[in-house]
């Protein structure tokens, strides 16, 4: 089995029956009728009824492989990242730093700041 899932429901004892509550269990077993349910009730120090409903989760043979394809694919994404054809090159930061903007004054030299680009489209508003 997988993990659990857990749905609580909470009754007050002076205003609901135990018959009422038996009632209310069985409308929500039926709410969820495809699930395998384990009901546990009781009473905690404030008179309330605790309903806890455990919805058992079962381990197929789809889920089995699903999970090993999963970590497959997680050993393979890391195999190509240590792989020398995708690491970076091992500059240090001031020389990245540098190269970034050298390619900014490269692709920003012709700009003249102040004066607007000439389209030679007129557009009024």
């Amino acid at each position: 089995m997988l993990k659990q899932r857990i749905v609580e429901d909470y009754f007050d004892s002076k205003t609901y029956s135990n018959q009422e509550i038996l009632q209310k269990i069985e409308e929500t077993k039926k709410e969820y009728h495809k699930k395998i349910i384990d009901v546990d009730i009781n009473i905690n120090e404030f008179g309330v009824f605790v309903v806890t409903y455990y919805f058992k989760v079962s381990n197929n043979i789809f889920h089995k492989i699903f999970i090993k394809i999963k970590h497959r694919k997680k050993k393979n994404e890391t195999k190509l990242l240590q792989e020398e054809s995708f690491s970076f090159d091992k500059k240090s930061r001031e020389e990245r730093k540098q190269e970034k903007i050298k390619r900014r004054m490269e692709k920003y030299s012709g700009n003249k700041y102040g004066v607007y680009k000439e389209t030679r489209t007129y557009k009024p508003y």
